[in-house]
């Protein structure tokens, strides 16, 4: 029962980096995501970004 729970927010967590990194709600919704796809993907975002910080933060200025 912890951990259903743990997932829940595990996964609440990884859709609102989502949503913050730009990725469209409906996509999300429409995709019907998994927790294990929505924290590869969360991953594979904090990973491009790190990798490509320089432009990252040209791009946000």
């Amino acid at each position: 029962m912890q951990q259903q729970g743990y997932k829940a927010v595990q996964m609440h967590w990884d859709i609102m980096k989502l949503l913050s990194f730009g990725v469209d709600e409906k996509f999300l919704t429409e995709s019907k995501i998994t927790p294990e796809q929505a924290r590869d993907l969360v991953k594979g975002l904090l990973y491009l970004r790190e990798r490509y910080k320089d432009e990252y933060q040209q791009q946000q200025q």
